[in-house]
């Protein structure tokens, strides 16, 4: 059972849902070995220095596609750290950035031909409704004339916050890519933390990671970006003090911060690529 490929850009999302839990439901959706990667802090502290040379190679050689908002610049600040302190990590070399957002959510800003010369897509999408960047990375990987399911090696759709409201279209969506486009690794993600103002936020967070987690830990590969701000929850559920100088509370756009989700996400995609058959 696959998804039905919207032909047209205005297609209603909701069917998008029900063919995707048609999916989700059926025999066809792949799974990964038991043990798939799981990345939170401390898997960071312990597997990072396991990324060797020809693990950079492979990784750079691979097409990736991610949507955020702004958490995604602060990854791709870390990853600049990173490469900066020790250039075999660099990744950035064959990156590009759209902001669809101030594009009024058009997708097709984005070049048909882009992983003809870039091998790290990366765009921002739109804020609100949370389900939007889900309506908008389906757009890229099945409509034309983009059609990116056909050509990339792995997504990944980052949250900076969520609602645990959203977590069943976050699954049956991402199940049913999954089945839909079994060469594709699709990188699972936690939403973040942002620091005490918002406490609100970061509760409701917490209750969609502990959603994510349940479900996929060990089963997918799965990029804890709750626990990678919180250093596993050292101080409960926000950010490290450390990690952040925001006055606003909302960006770990400390180098600390960054280079550990930076580090996160490199590690995730190793072991996701290297744990078996695309």
């Amino acid at each position: 059972m696959h998804f039905a490929k919207p032909r047209s850009r205005k297609t209603p999302w909701f069917p998008l849902f029900a063919f995707a839990a048609l999916c989700f439901s059926s025999s066809g959706v792949r799974a990964e070995p038991v043990g798939a990667s799981y990345v939170d802090s401390k898997a960071i502290k312990e597997r990072f220095e396991s990324i060797t040379d020809a693990d950079m190679e492979m990784l750079r050689g691979k097409k990736i596609l991610l949507v955020s908002r702004s958490f995604g610049l602060n990854l791709v600040k870390g990853l600049t750290a990173i490469a900066r302190d020790n250039p075999r990590y660099d990744f950035l070399g064959n990156y590009e950035r759209f902001d669809v957002f101030r594009g009024g959510g058009d997708v097709n800003i984005i070049p048909a031909d882009i992983f003809g010369t870039k091998k790290f897509v990366h765009f921002l999408g739109t804020h609100w409704p949370l389900t939007k960047r889900l309506e908008e990375m389906n757009t890229l990987l099945a409509n034309p004339p983009s059609e990116f399911g056909k050509t990339v090696d792995a997504v990944i759709v980052f949250y900076h916050s969520a609602i645990p409201e959203i977590f069943d279209d976050y699954a049956k969506t991402m199940d049913g890519w999954r089945a839909q486009y079994p060469k594709i690794k699709f990188i699972y993600v936690t939403s973040g933390y942002m620091g005490p103002k918002h406490a609100k936020s970061n509760e409701a967070s917490f209750a969609f990671g502990e959603k994510v987690r349940a479900q996929y830990k060990g089963k997918q590969p799965l990029y804890d970006m709750a626990a990678i701000l919180s250093d596993d929850f050292r101080d409960g559920n926000v950010y490290c003090p450390e990690y952040s100088a925001d006055p606003a509370e909302v960006h770990p756009n400390l180098p600390a911060g960054e280079i550990m989700m930076g580090k996160g996400f490199l590690l995730v995609l190793k072991e996701a690529f290297e744990s078996g058959a695309q």
